[in-house]
């Protein structure tokens, strides 16, 4: 391959990525999920709608925080206020229904609202369930670190 600026001939390379480590040991503050927690907004291509939970139905056991996966990391448990999916978190994959949601009380959320206020501080505070001691975050498989009340 010829370099038309130089006449040289020089293989294409895709730029080097600054960060080499797998996403996991990262940072979960450099994480896509970062990105959306400070945009608070959904990225256009999630096709599926965000999920909820009905709370008059919900028996918080929180197989649905175990269940999302932590890229996403939208469920939490707010304690006496219940359980709650952040909707510009959820891409809306599934992976919280039944049969791991045991009360079937998770339902697509196709006219969603922003989430209130109160809820964007669970993630990256200091019980957010996706991320570990350490700041990075939590791998697939690895239990929560879910807060009981």
């Amino acid at each position: 391959m010829t370099d038309d600026r130089s006449g040289s001939s020089a293989r294409h390379r895709p730029p080097r990525r600054q960060d080499r480590r797998p996403a996991a040991e990262r940072p979960a503050t450099e994480s896509p999920r970062a990105q959306r927690t400070t945009d608070r907004s959904r990225p256009p291509q999630w096709r599926q709608a965000p999920l909820r939970i009905e709370q008059s139905e919900c028996i918080s056991c929180d197989a649905c925080v175990e269940a999302c996966p932590s890229q996403f990391g939208a469920v939490f448990n707010l304690g006496a206020g219940g359980m709650a999916i952040l909707p510009e978190l959820c891409s809306g994959c599934g992976k919280c229904l039944p049969p791991v949601c045991p009360v079937d009380c998770i339902y697509p959320d196709e006219d969603w609202q922003p989430a209130p206020e109160q809820w964007w501080q669970e993630p990256f505070g200091p019980q957010d369930p996706y991320v570990q001691d350490d700041g990075t975050r939590r791998p697939s498989g690895q239990p929560t670190r879910i807060r009981r009340w």
